[in-house]
């Protein structure tokens, strides 16, 4: 009686300690979504530094993807004259296109609402940079989206991590800000 209570024992202990293993193994396997928060075993963006986003059309290939790439007012201690928006080599080598023409500022969150005049955007393609000049600097303490409108996504599902960077009221430099970890070809949201 006493074996069989045992073996019955070390079965459960089997069982649970295959379960733990199989959960710990698929979680370092697949890449956490958009919406997971928690633990990060292999490093990552730091949750301070990680930046709101969402995505229309989000398929791979998808020819009119919309980004809403947000940046919350506590990102803003000063007014920002200018953004620095990098986006990385494998975004264009994965047959990603952005349509300079359609880039706008929106005040708010989430997908934004009244845009905000913008005096100049220019694309550094070789360099993989957009730079945003609003027409008035963007008030401290203010919610704001920037809008990639009419987006060619990547011709396969991965993580592109763009780069944000602003200037300040009074500074010289800009400063890093934080990273959309944008998540393409996910679906359709």
């Amino acid at each position: 009686m006493k074996s069989l209570k045992r073996a019955a024992q070390l079965t459960a202990l089997g069982l649970i300690a295959a379960t733990v293993a199989a959960v710990l193994g698929t979680a370092m396997l697949t890449p956490p979504s958009q919406a997971q928060t928690g633990l990060t075993i292999f490093g990552g963006i730091e949750p301070e530094f990680r930046l709101g986003y969402v995505i229309d059309f989000n398929a791979p290939r998808s020819n009119n993807a919309r980004y809403y790439l947000q940046v919350n007012r506590n990102k803003l201690p000063r007014e920002v004259i200018s953004l620095q928006i990098d986006y990385p080599e494998t975004f264009i080598e994965r047959q990603g296109q952005l349509d300079s023409s359609a880039i706008e500022l929106r005040r708010g969150d989430w997908r934004g609402n009244e845009v905000i005049p913008v005096k100049a955007i220019d694309w550094i393609e070789e360099e993989g940079r957009i730079e945003i000049i609003p027409e008035q600097p963007i008030p401290a303490n203010t919610n704001f989206v920037v809008v990639f409108s009419n987006v060619r996504n990547p011709n396969r599902y991965g993580y592109h991590y763009f780069n944000l960077r602003m200037m300040y009221q009074g500074d010289v430099i800009d400063q890093y800000v934080g990273t959309w970890p944008l998540e393409l070809g996910a679906g359709d949201n």
